[in-house]
């Protein structure tokens, strides 16, 4: 959820407006320019144009990935991932389509096209994308159920997703349609030569950029629940600023050109840039692997992201955070640097999580409660004897029990579960949908 405010609408308006044309430009200039010879029959032009529109949206897939930093806001980048991952069905829609309707009735005739080799080259190559747009949609949307690592699913999804556009390409050109006047042959060229640089920025310009600023790993330190933080300190340049409550993505060791970075939350306060500190929990071989390097190791960080921040209300009376397990750590970056600016306002922070003895960061949030106006709530699943606070899950009756009064930024992050009640409990308490602001880190 994200509270789009007046002076962003505008914005959004011309995103989503930059969006769609850019989708619709092959069908654009397809329908300014008539095809010599008048074009075909009506079935035919449709085909076409379900062709053309599903290539177009696929392309724009990786300009929703190639992480421009001022494409996000005012969306957040988990708005964009998930749109990123929704519309993919659609082009696979739009693609599916384009032979059924192309060949209608002669359909059967033509199955054996189905085994590519048996085709034409133009036509095995629309065949070959389609399969590997199909190889990309099952694996992205099963990743899990399939038990597909995260490195080796990241690897098979550039090598599909790029496979799909470069042959989509090679089918459409091919057809000639494209082709057949000179105007619309320059603009065919133009439009494949600006997706082919920006699959090159993504693939090898932002790696090289990235492999001449490493980081150096100067402390890893343990926290409770199976979370450690990195902390890590540029080498050779100025690093980045960052706003409290943002992440980066995380390459340890490997180059790079391996395609083995992570997002994480930064959890370190944003006034001690360019230092940075990554806080991560054990839930796979990579944040293993985190746990076990050791300080001197070199990093790349690509960053930072997001737009869940304090700042994103500087006139609030004060902020209350709902943080569940891990999801602690944006908010810890954004009560660090309220500390450490020396703010006065009075602040809240309900936190989730399962047992007190794994509950990270309680230390931390103790001696913050000492530089800041803060109240700590933990609301413990399984509570210890002799218990006396909250117990459960966090949830609407929680809230009621502690939500502030006046004028309150509210920032949540957590399970997506957790944050889906949490952000439905506070509008039916009374709070502003503009002044919840809350980001899914669930971005892969």
């Amino acid at each position: 959820m994200r509270a789009v405010r007046l002076q962003d609408l505008t914005r959004v308006g011309l995103w989503i407006a930059l969006y769609v044309l850019l989708a619709l430009y092959p069908l654009l200039w397809l329908a300014a320019v008539p095809a010599p010879g008048g074009g075909g029959d009506l079935r035919q032009e449709l085909a076409a144009a379900l062709g053309y529109l599903g290539l177009s949206i696929m392309a724009m897939q990786f300009l929703l990935t190639a992480r421009f930093q001022w494409l996000a806001p005012p969306f957040g980048t988990d708005v964009v991932y998930a749109f990123h991952r929704h519309v993919t069905a659609v082009a696979l829609l739009f693609l599916l389509l384009h032979p059924l309707v192309l060949l209608g009735p002669g359909l059967g005739g033509m199955a054996e096209w189905l085994v590519p080799w048996r085709a034409p080259g133009p036509v095995a190559a629309g065949v070959w994308s389609l399969y590997a747009l199909l190889v990309l949609a099952v694996t992205s949307y099963g990743r899990r159920r399939l038990r597909l690592p995260y490195e080796a699913w990241r690897a098979l999804h550039g090598v599909a997703a790029t496979a799909a556009v470069l042959l989509g390409l090679w089918h459409a050109a091919a057809a000639r349609r494209l082709l057949a006047g000179p105007v619309t042959r320059v603009m065919w060229i133009a439009w494949t030569l600006a997706w082919v640089a920006l699959l090159l920025r993504v693939r090898i310009a932002k790696p090289l950029a990235l492999r001449a600023r490493p980081y150096r790993v100067r402390e890893v330190r343990p926290e409770r629940g199976d979370a450690v933080t990195l902390v890590l300190d540029p080498e050779g340049h100025e690093g980045f600023r960052f706003r409290a409550g943002q992440f980066a993505w995380l390459t340890l060791g490997a180059s790079p050109f391996a395609a083995r970075e992570h997002p994480f939350s930064i959890s370190g306060s944003s006034q001690r840039a360019p230092r940075v500190e990554l806080t991560v929990k054990a839930l796979g071989d990579f944040t293993r692997r985190v746990q076990a390097t050791r300080p001197g190791a070199r990093a790349w960080v690509d960053g930072p992201y997001g737009t869940m921040s304090v700042d994103a209300f500087p006139d609030a009376d004060g902020y209350l955070f709902v943080a569940g397990g891990i999801g602690i750590a944006p908010c810890l970056s954004m009560l660090r640097t309220l500390a450490d600016r020396g703010d006065r306002r009075p602040h809240q922070l309900v936190f989730g999580t399962g047992r007190w003895e794994r509950t990270p960061f309680r230390e931390a949030l103790a001696e913050l409660a000492t530089r800041l106006d803060l109240t700590v709530v933990h609301v413990l699943e399984h509570p210890p004897d002799g218990w006396t606070g909250e117990v459960g899950v966090v949830g609407e009756d929680v809230l009621r029990r502690h939500l502030p009064r006046g004028h309150r930024g509210c920032l949540v992050c957590g399970p997506p579960a957790m944050m889906d009640a949490v952000e439905t409990a506070l509008v039916r308490l009374g709070v502003p949908l503009r002044d919840i602001h809350s980001e899914r880190f669930d971005l892969v």
